[in-house]
């Protein structure tokens, strides 16, 4: 086989946003502060409650655990918060 001839197309390789964008946390941007994350939380209850409600547990317990995560989250750093504040 000459140099010229290639034995298929090329692939891609995957590209790697962390190499592009950062550490970006979603679509949305970073949860880093309580309300952020407080608000996540509050989205993902709100899309579990309702695929519950049209009966697709799966997608549900996604949502909730999704749900779950964002409100530890919020937890995290309002606890990360109060430590770097001196107390009165």
């Amino acid at each position: 086989m000459s140099k010229r001839q290639t034995r298929g197309p090329r692939q891609k390789s995957p590209s790697n946003n962390r190499a592009r964008g950062g550490s970006r946390g979603g679509a949305r941007g970073p949860a880093n502060s309580p309300k952020a994350a407080m608000d996540r939380y509050e989205h993902y209850l709100a899309l579990a409650q309702e695929t519950a409600r049209s009966g697709d547990r799966i997608e549900a317990e996604n949502y909730y655990q999704h749900a779950e995560h964002y409100y530890r989250s919020a937890a995290a750093i309002a606890a990360a918060a109060a430590e770097k504040t001196p107390h009165a």
